[in-house]
């Protein structure tokens, strides 16, 4: 099913798989997909989870955060704050973590991806976190 929308399924460290409605299931049937899950190898991981009740939804989500993470890079900038421009450009292509105004210019810590690194570090300077 996957394929036929375009998406690798042997890219598996971009996969996530997710069994919703976990509320709906038995208090038996539950603990055995509990151990099902459990007895996954780490690399690929089963979240059971209940968008109804939100069960699981924070372990899924901290699953998402580090997958985002890895694949990019954190660099703290100073920039003028004349330059609206820029700071505008960098909530479009970077993910600001971090802004503060100090004597008028803003620290920030923005992530990005791997492949616009260059292009942040090119037009604002910066420095790996």
């Amino acid at each position: 099913m996957l394929c036929k929308l375009g998406i690798d399924t042997n890219a598996s460290e971009r996969l996530i798989e997710v069994w919703n409605k976990i509320d709906r299931i038995p208090q038996d049937e539950r603990e055995n997909l509990i151990n099902i899950s459990a007895g996954r190898p780490t690399e690929k991981p089963i979240f059971l989870v209940s968008a109804k009740t939100g069960e699981g939804i924070d372990t899924l989500l901290h699953a998402i955060e580090q997958r985002v993470a890895a694949t990019r890079i954190t660099l703290d900038l100073q920039i003028d704050a004349a330059d609206g421009a820029g700071v505008s450009w960098l909530h479009r292509n970077a993910e600001v973590l971090a802004k503060e105004l100090h004597d008028g210019h803003y620290d920030m810590v923005v992530r990005v991806d791997e492949n616009k690194r260059n292009a942040v570090v090119r037009k604002f300077g910066g420095l790996e976190h």
